[in-house]
């Protein structure tokens, strides 16, 4: 509860904090890389203010549908504003128990969100039911996962929250049902994609 308090507390001003002009270039950028293709259906997992929503629905195109959602609902409340039309479904939910049913999506993309869950392997585990066979599941930050451990260190509702380490992710893809992740960890970027087998 406490972490849902403070994404609460933060999501009017969540954008014009963590997402200035240059950082969404970064964001065009990273969601270009995914293999999101015309039509898809795309699950984007705690979305937050849904600054993703615009880049996954023009890789997604019109005949393309977003799925969102966000345990918070102040959150999700500022994602619902912003009109993006029919095919965005934006919905509360926790990412341990997403009310979607299984082999739906053809991608599904967790960004800047994956080190806040109570149950990572459960919510990997939920990500992979709700994915198609041989469909890519991307777990994505700005940051690298130690920058990711210092950035938090300095808000004690998420302080120690990062991503695991490579060894334990792995381990956790193959209790899920999907491939090693291939994964890049650098300063400024960590991505970790994944396919369901």
């Amino acid at each position: 509860m406490k972490k849902q308090q403070f994404f609460d507390r933060l999501a009017d001003t969540w954008e014009d904090l963590s997402f200035p002009p240059e950082t969404r270039k970064r964001i065009a950028a990273l969601v270009a890389t995914f293999d999101i293709r015309d039509g898809d259906r795309v699950l984007d997992v705690a979305t937050g203010t849904g600054i993703l929503h615009p880049y996954l629905l023009r890789a997604a195109g019109k005949s393309g549908c977003i799925f969102a959602f966000d345990y918070s609902i102040k959150m999700l409340c500022q994602a619902k504003m912003k009109p993006f039309g029919a095919n965005l479904h934006c919905f509360q939910a926790s990412a341990m128990d997403i009310p979607l049913p299984a082999d739906l999506c053809d991608t599904v993309v967790c960004f800047a969100a994956f080190p806040h869950f109570s149950d990572q392997l459960k919510a990997l585990q939920e990500m992979a039911r709700v994915a198609k066979k041989d469909a890519s599941i991307y777990i994505a930050h700005l940051m690298s996962r130690e920058e990711l451990l210092k950035h938090h260190g300095s808000h004690s509702p998420v302080a120690g929250d990062t991503v695991p380490e490579a060894v334990d992710l792995e381990r956790m893809c193959q209790a899920a049902g999907l491939t090693d992740p291939l994964i890049t960890d650098k300063p400024g970027l960590y991505l970790a994609r994944a396919l369901k087998v």
